[in-house]
């Protein structure tokens, strides 16, 4: 997998985001949660294909605040799939930053997933489980040029064993326009489906 510039920059501002001491730092594990690698700390070990409903927002959207303020309310869903590696989806947003406004996003690329199996919640569908996935993504805003940006999906069902800094949610990063890195709101789910 060849990394741009563009991943380069957004990964580089999400990991910045998690080491800075202040208010909307992301808590999230470093080194190979954010890349494809080996399992780390609670992981489900997924050495062999597997593919994942994923879903973000549900009905009233996943909401991600940046340190200026702006949020990001997010609407989608898809498909993963690991060993080979594989995404699709996309949904709706609507953001306060006037660089974006509102419309629709793609996913472009998986860029790591990671399993942390079932919790206790009743009511899910089966194959529900905790992860952690990040996608490269495409946003359109209505009337404006399409940008690129990483998209963190978190699921922390109730029960399950995710490392520290896992919370349910998302954060996205978008060079040059805004970091929501802060998870203000929302559930996100992934549903193995083989």
């Amino acid at each position: 997998m060849q990394v741009s510039s563009i991943s380069r920059a957004a990964l580089a501002a999400l990991l910045s985001s998690a080491l800075a001491c202040s208010a909307d730092r992301i808590q999230s594990p470093s080194g190979p949660a954010l890349s494809p690698g080996p399992a780390s700390f609670g992981a489900i070990d997924e050495n062999s294909p597997a593919t994942y409903r994923w879903i973000a927002g549900f009905v009233v959207g996943d909401v991600a605040q940046a340190s200026n303020g702006d949020q990001i309310r997010i609407h989608g869903r898809g498909t993963l799939g690991i060993h080979p590696e594989s995404a699709s989806g996309g949904g709706t947003f609507t953001s306060t930053a006037s660089e974006l406004g509102s419309g629709t996003w793609i996913v472009t690329e998986l860029l790591s997933f990671q399993a942390y199996g079932p919790g206790t919640l009743p009511n899910l569908p089966p194959g529900s489980t905790s992860g952690r996935a990040l996608f490269r993504v495409q946003l359109t805003p209505t009337g404006m040029p399409s940008v690129e940006g990483i998209l963190d999906v978190e699921c922390d069902i109730p029960g399950s064993t995710v490392p520290g800094g896992i919370h349910e949610g998302i954060h996205l990063v978008v060079p040059g326009v805004d970091n929501f890195n802060q998870s203000v709101s929302g559930p996100t789910l992934f549903i193995k489906t083989s």
